[in-house]
């Protein structure tokens, strides 16, 4: 028995590596065929793998006078209408009744999901967001994040085009349709997920 496990570890963490490398590029394969205005690839695009039922996010950067598309694509076996997110990461004052709430709460205004989409720390920073050092009586801050788009509410597009009139910390939420296994010894049914991001300096306008 024990070395059947050892054996089905192997097996797996095999399988598990090869399916990484397999996605590894799948943004760049399955989600650029979009007909509109050509953009170029951003860098912070990034494709993993995900399981049926789950939720996974990851922090993107958008810079002013860039416009941007966000295009997510995922593999056949997940189904369709993969839900997304965009919400944008903002700092808000604290006003001194809402500190003395906060302190006798044990939530955390910067707990947004029990996944993360891998290898995306090094886009964001919190670190301007930190509050004043000890001692200090300046003003304090929360991390709060404010929703700007729901795929789900607009007919699942598979992309969104927008504009950043100024520099923006943003959090892309992924979530696949489906209920996850609660078998331990069930085979998860995983598939990737691709999110392209792609910008192009904005063009003036109007009059």
């Amino acid at each position: 028995m024990r070395q059947f496990i050892l054996f089905f570890g192997i097996v797996l963490t095999g399988l598990t590596s090869y399916a990484q490398t397999e996605c590894s590029q799948f943004h760049r394969k399955g989600c650029s065929d979009n007909d509109g205005v050509f953009m170029k690839y951003d860098s912070q695009s990034k494709s993993a793998i995900m399981a049926k039922g789950q939720t996974s996010e990851f922090h993107v950067v958008a810079y002013g006078g860039q416009d941007y598309r966000v295009s997510v694509c995922n593999s056949e076996i997940l189904g369709g209408e993969v839900k997304y997110k965009i919400y944008e990461k903002q700092r808000v004052l604290i006003k001194p009744e809402e500190e003395t709430n906060d302190e006798s709460s044990n939530e955390s205004t910067e707990d947004y999901s029990s996944d993360s989409y891998e290898d995306y720390s090094d886009s964001y920073s919190d670190d301007s967001y930190e509050d004043a050092p000890a001692g200090n009586t300046g003003p304090k801050f929360k991390l709060v994040k404010e929703l700007l788009y729901d795929n789900s509410q607009d007919s699942y597009s598979p992309f969104i085009e927008f504009t950043a009139e100024g520099s923006m910390s943003l959090i892309v939420e992924i979530s696949v349709p489906g209920e996850e296994s609660k078998m331990k010894l069930k085979v998860r049914e995983t598939g990737c997920v691709g999110v392209l991001i792609e910008h192009i300096k904005s063009q003036n306008t109007g009059f």
